[in-house]
């Protein structure tokens, strides 16, 4: 009777220190893991149709108070693409886009104005042809250290009107669910 209970509670005790073990091997494993170092995350928009007379205007700002403890400063490619997914040019065949590097509380924007690139219309009326682009934002590690987190970068999108300046569209970016490295 004795000698049993000693070897169940010797069991128990084994069992116990292999789940410890187990538990420290799979979390150093984790912690192991290379991190990724071009893409945190990408936050998603839909396709946007603008026309002559019209601009989309792409913003991301860095919502960190001022003085707050890191993460480090809001990274950001800003983009536009077209229907199939491609950066979208210029006239000379340049990606319009923007890098930014923001510090907490400080905000910047794209635009694409739609009389510079809108196509002429199809149909022979006065009516426009539409342009249609979807806004990309790339959020990025700080350069040369992946270990330190982006900042907290918020996206949004708008439509304007280039006469009155009247917004007729505004959308925040769409965070997908899941494993932010998974996103790249």
């Amino acid at each position: 009777m004795f000698n049993r209970r000693v070897i169940t509670k010797a069991t128990i005790v084994v069992v116990c220190t292999g789940f410890i073990i187990a538990g420290v091997i799979s979390q150093a494993r984790v912690r192991a893991r290379p991190m990724p170092t071009a893409v945190e995350r990408q936050p998603l928009f839909g396709m946007v149709g603008i026309t002559r007379g019209q601009t989309l205007r792409l913003n991301v700002a860095d919502l960190e108070r001022p003085g707050a403890v890191p993460p480090g400063p809001c990274r950001a490619v800003l983009t536009f693409r077209d229907d199939a997914g491609r950066p979208f040019t210029d006239s000379n065949g340049n990606v319009i886009r923007s890098e930014v590097n923001l510090q907490p509380g400080e905000s910047a924007f794209l635009d694409l104005n739609a009389d510079l690139f809108g196509p002429p219309s199809t149909n022979g009326a006065n009516t426009p042809a539409r342009l249609q682009l979807r806004p990309f934002v790339r959020v990025l590690n700080a350069p040369g250290d992946p270990e330190i987190p982006p900042g907290p970068c918020f996206p949004t999108m708008e439509v304007f009107d280039n006469a009155t300046g009247r917004s007729s569209l505004f959308s925040a970016a769409f965070e997908p669910p899941g494993d932010p490295d998974s996103q790249q």
